[in-house]
């Protein structure tokens, strides 16, 4: 189904038993573009159906906010033209000579290039993989790109962020919406479940400057986003308390002081995620802000 969130803007839900992640759509008259195309072709074919079936047309354009295979899958059995930064289509343009067979998965999980939850999810949501193949994008950009469907505009903007470093938001601000993909989030594949703090504070920065009143991201439903900020806010407090820890013991002790209580089951998930972080501070990412978002020294 489709949820409405706007006059323009709506939403196809995520299915986390089938690691399916939020799909959005924005229509204006006959144009209209989709959000992330899915982790197969089955998942932007139901999409698709979805939008049909309530008798809007079909997109004209799609973008994917980052490069993992949940959000791209289903871009090569879209038609719509495909956008994406250029971080992401250099990383799809990579991904397009990978082997997806179940021995080329096997052997990506044992060279720790892939996870094993993600491997399996692949197999069962993409069974048939003897020619399934990666799509580059249409279009790719650096840093900002405007499309407008009729009256309707929507900015593409690449933030980074902790995530991914190719991470790219999709704001419709006639509607003040917000599409986040999985910016905000742990590092999955090069960071171990790594939040680094400096990249996520740069990044809520950023968030903060978006005129929105709801972000929309992929493996939550959506937030006010003075919601948002003020989880996130609490996320940062956690990740000022753990400092340089990269002990799981020490930052789990370090907060426990600061907080003077037994710690809940997410505030130790986020001090693992913070002194993971910490043991993978040296990775460093190729995304530089503009430079009215470096904050002064």
């Amino acid at each position: 189904m489709l949820v409405r969130l706007s006059e323009h803007v709506w939403y196809m839900p995520r299915e986390e038993e089938h690691y399916r992640p939020a799909l959005g759509y924005v229509c204006s008259g006959p144009m209209s573009m989709v959000i992330d195309t899915g982790n197969s072709p089955e998942h932007i074919s139901d999409m698709y159906g979805h939008i049909r079936a309530q008798g809007m047309p079909d997109p004209s354009f799609s973008m994917v906010t980052h490069w993992h295979w949940d959000h791209v899958f289903g871009m090569g059995s879209s038609p719509a033209k495909s956008l994406a930064n250029t971080l992401t289509n250099e990383r799809l343009i990579n991904m397009q000579h990978w082997d997806w067979s179940d021995s080329a998965l096997n052997s990506r999980v044992a060279a720790g290039l892939e996870i094993p939850a993600f491997a399996e999810s692949i197999r069962k949501e993409v069974p048939m993989r003897h020619s399934f193949k990666v799509t580059s994008t249409d279009i790719a950009f650096d840093t900002r790109i405007n499309i407008r469907l009729e009256n309707v505009p929507i900015e593409l903007h690449h933030v980074g962020g902790p995530h991914s470093e190719d991470s790219t938001v999709a704001f419709i601000p006639t509607d003040k919406i917000l599409f986040l993909g999985d910016c905000y989030r742990e590092d999955i594949y090069t960071g171990g479940g790594a939040i680094r703090l400096g990249e996520l504070k740069l990044l809520l920065k950023r968030l903060e400057t978006f005129d929105a009143e709801w972000f929309v991201p992929s493996h939550e439903d959506p937030y006010k986003k003075a919601d948002f900020m003020k989880k996130m806010k609490e996320v940062v407090k956690i990740g000022e308390y753990v400092g340089n820890i990269d002990e799981l013991s020490e930052g789990k002790a370090a907060l426990k002081k600061a907080l003077k209580r037994e710690l809940t089951e997410e505030e130790v998930y986020y001090v693992e995620r913070f002194v993971t972080g910490n043991r993978y501070a040296f990775i460093h990412t190729r995304f530089v802000p503009p430079a009215e978002d470096i904050p002064a020294a």
